[in-house]
């Protein structure tokens, strides 16, 4: 006996951009575009919304805009605008695309961080140009302070009460803090 094998095909399309209507699929029914621009994998949810399982959509226009097929995009589907150099990854909320992750770039204060010459901004500890003072003596260039206490206040005992000459040495250990080279070793700030 000779058999033939069955072919099984799903909804299917070559066309970009063709998304399948919610009359033509059954719910749970798959749908598959394969062009090479704006393809993807298609369903029919419970609610009757077709929903698109694919990778992000990369290019200069969102996903689905000349639409073949059924128009708009799926809730929960993904674009970066590749005609911009920032890529910002975007998803489709069901009436706009929003913005992922990237509302901290987008506003000027934080987006231009700028460090001053000469000054080091290390868990609310300011470095700059003055003099740093430990009981009253002057130790290298630089005024240290940490929330705007000056480090003679709180850095009291190991420190010497005569001037060091040299140049002030640092490192800011994450997250433990800022240290200062004093007498061969290390002083926490």
């Amino acid at each position: 006996m000779t058999s033939t094998p069955v072919t099984l095909l799903s909804k299917r399309s070559g066309n970009s951009s063709d998304r399948p209507l919610p009359t033509t699929v059954q719910v749970g029914e798959l749908a598959i575009n394969f062009a090479a621009a704006d393809n993807g994998l298609y369903f029919k949810d419970s609610a009757g919304d077709i929903r698109k399982v694919t990778g992000t959509h990369y290019a200069t226009t969102a996903p689905n805009v000349g639409a073949v097929g059924q128009t708009g995009n799926s809730v929960g589907e993904t674009w970066v605008d590749s005609s911009t150099s920032s890529y910002y990854l975007s998803v489709w909320n069901g009436s706009s695309w929003q913005k992922i992750g990237a509302a901290f770039a987008d506003a000027a204060a934080s987006a231009n961080v700028t460090i001053a010459s000469g000054a080091i901004v290390a868990n609310s500890a300011i470095i700059a140009s003055g003099a740093l003072h430990a009981n009253g003596a002057d130790l290298a260039s630089g005024v240290v302070t940490a929330s705007g206490v000056a480090v003679s206040q709180i850095i009291t005992g190991s420190l010497p009460t005569v001037g060091i000459s040299g140049s002030l040495v640092y490192k800011n250990d994450a997250p433990s803090g800022l240290y200062v080279a004093v007498n061969g070793g290390w002083a926490l700030i």
